[in-house]
């Protein structure tokens, strides 16, 4: 007997994906929990110099493939380079972000599982065109509003924001002072 699924197969093309800017990150949702029956979403990640999440931490499990250039994974009390090729996977509830603090682009390939996470950065961030277009410019109080309102956002995607300076005890006052600079912070 052969097997069978009520799911279709999912064909994600370039010219039909959704991509979201948060911060100065552009995010392609390539395969989203709708497709999978939330067992798992495929983002995209395009990572400029000086970007990457703020601190974080979530429920879902986080498996990230470095396809181009270079991140820095904050993970709990640990520091670790992840060059292309790289695989790392962020164990659900870990405190961690990961920073490009070089100065060429890396991209990421993501796996969240479950999905839910791709929702929450649609929530949060603004279309754009491509997975490279830059981010529009912030308008200072749709900013501010969002900044207020994030934390309940991320809870209700079980998720938590976690202080701007967590692992800052883990950065040189070089690092730190760039990804300010390029932030514009």
């Amino acid at each position: 007997m052969t097997p069978m699924t009520t799911r279709k197969l999912t064909v994600s093309l370039p010219a039909e994906r959704t991509n979201v800017s948060i911060g100065a990150d552009t995010y392609s949702i390539v395969i989203s929990g709708s497709d999978t029956d939330e067992k798992f979403s495929f983002i995209d990640m395009h990572i400029p110099p000086g970007g990457g999440p703020v601190p974080h931490a979530h429920e879902c499990e986080e498996t990230f493939y470095v396809v181009e250039g270079e991140v820095t994974v904050f993970c709990q009390d640990q520091r670790t380079l992840a060059t292309a090729g790289a695989a790392v996977n962020v164990p659900g509830w870990a405190p961690h972000c990961f920073l490009n603090l070089s100065k060429a682009p890396a991209r990421l390939f993501c796996i969240v599982s479950p999905a839910g996470l791709e929702r929450q950065f649609l929530e949060i961030g603004p279309r754009v065109a491509t997975r490279t277009t830059p981010p529009p410019p912030p308008d200072p109080e749709k900013l501010a509003e969002l900044m207020k309102n994030l934390p309940v956002i991320a809870a209700r995607y079980n998720a938590k924001i976690l202080p701007p300076d967590t692992f800052q005890h883990l950065m040189t006052p070089a690092e730190i002072k760039f990804v300010q600079e390029v932030n514009g912070a």
